[in-house]
């Protein structure tokens, strides 16, 4: 995608007359993850991203997805990857505090766990927002020379049972992520419209 030049802020909003969901893959992870029986019957569409970062469920309300584009001019670059998304868990800490929730924002290095690598919320990056210790906002990141997209996903709804159904696991290993990840993220149901006008207004001040 080209862009004009200034910083870009996008909602992915739902819409029920496209598709059912779809299961979105990082850049890095292969389609033979993914259990096409199973996706077939759910009637969810399979998307790879450009970013990097596990995979992400995307249904009906689960999530508020906002994608945030910066030029390599623009003063919130960074060079160094690894802190290049701390200003954006800041923007997103902001955020929720505007709905009496208070965030922190993981500052120091990516820390994948056993499950980071397959799924998006089972791990820990640099500016990734979390609540009572739990993950409630993932961001993953493409950088071309025109400068960095950040995609963000507010979780509102989890059960990792409706992921973990649409993965090649063997059966011991789906049990395993079921009861390791199911307490792992703390989402938040907060209206998309709401966050995403609350997010705008946090950002001009950066």
């Amino acid at each position: 995608m080209e862009h004009p030049g200034g910083r870009e802020v996008w909602l992915h909003c739902w819409r029920g007359d496209v598709a059912q969901g779809a299961l979105v893959l990082g850049s890095s992870q292969s389609e033979e993850l993914v259990d096409a029986d199973a996706l077939q019957r759910r009637g969810l569409e399979l998307v790879k991203r450009r970013s990097g970062g596990g995979a992400v469920l995307v249904v009906s309300e689960s999530v508020v997805w906002i994608d945030v584009f910066i030029p390599r001019d623009d003063p919130l670059w960074e060079s160094d990857v690894g802190k290049s998304a701390l200003w954006l868990g800041e923007v997103w800490q902001a955020t929720l505090l505007g709905f009496g929730i208070a965030a922190e924002v993981h500052q120091g290095p990516y820390q994948p766990s056993d499950w980071g690598e397959l799924i998006c919320f089972a791990g820990r990056a640099s500016g990734e927002v979390f609540v009572d210790g739990k993950k409630s906002v993932g961001i993953s990141q493409r950088r071309t020379r025109q400068g960095a997209r950040f995609q963000t996903a507010l979780a509102r709804q989890w059960d990792i049972t409706d992921l973990s159904s649409l993965l090649n696991l063997p059966l011991e290993g789906r049990s395993r992520l079921e009861t390791e990840t199911a307490t792992a993220v703390h989402p938040l149901p907060l209206p998309p419209q709401s966050v995403f006008t609350a997010f705008c207004q946090a950002i001009q001040n950066y």
